[in-house]
């Protein structure tokens, strides 16, 4: 698949001779490959990805954030860097002022679940209609990688369980019944959400079309 062969030209882990996540993405993004759009990826370390992501989508701006000033070398042609803290909410409300609503967010920064969890609490909202908003490294969740580091934070739930009561909101629909939302972001945008995959170590969010539509 072509965007595979471009992040292994790349030398990004998210290609096939890593975490091989680049087959599932082209699969839900090939649509946009000729589109005029904005995405924002948190996460920028040696620069392999956002090169990817501007190879492939060519009339994209492609904004990529990071904590290390080093990354600035990584911006050229269609590719913005922006230095901040991604868990810092007015560093994102700061680009989202800059740049506009992206249409597609990749959060791979800190892998912390309160990062991954208030990012998505931030962006998600904020995401062009239509737009796909993808989770990296969920495994962080889970106790292997717990061991490895503590993930945890200030978060008394796991990036992927919250997912998964995001999850229940959007499949149950109507049917829930009394069963009360986690808290209130999963009330208010879960009927914005059309799907939620999971896969191995990622999850991929699509929002629909318009709210109150069926799956986007």
């Amino acid at each position: 698949m072509e965007l595979d062969g471009i992040g292994l030209r790349n030398q990004t882990d998210k290609a096939s001779n890593g975490h091989d996540f680049l087959r599932l993405y082209e699969r839900r993004l090939a649509h946009l490959r000729d589109a005029t759009f904005v995405m924002f990826e948190i996460g920028v370390y040696q620069g392999g990805s956002v090169k990817t992501w501007s190879e492939y989508f060519p009339r994209a701006t492609i904004v990529g954030m990071d904590v290390n000033t080093d990354c600035r070398q990584y911006q050229q042609g269609n590719i913005q860097i922006r230095i901040g803290d991604a868990s810092n909410p007015q560093f994102l409300f700061d680009v989202l002022k800059e740049f506009g609503r992206p249409l597609v967010v990749l959060d791979d920064g800190s892998h912390q679940w309160d990062h991954q969890i208030q990012s998505l609490q931030i962006l998600f909202p904020n995401l062009i209609p239509s737009g796909i908003y993808i989770v990296e490294d969920l495994d962080t969740s889970f106790e292997g990688r717990l061991a490895q580091a503590d993930y945890r934070a200030r978060s008394n739930i796991s990036a992927f369980d919250y997912l998964t009561q995001l999850a229940r909101r959007v499949v149950g629909d109507a049917m829930i019944g009394s069963e009360r939302p986690y808290d209130l972001f999963i009330a208010d945008h879960s009927n914005w959400v059309g799907s939620i995959e999971f896969a191995r170590r990622t999850s991929v969010i699509t929002k629909k079309a318009a709210f109150g539509t069926g799956p986007g």
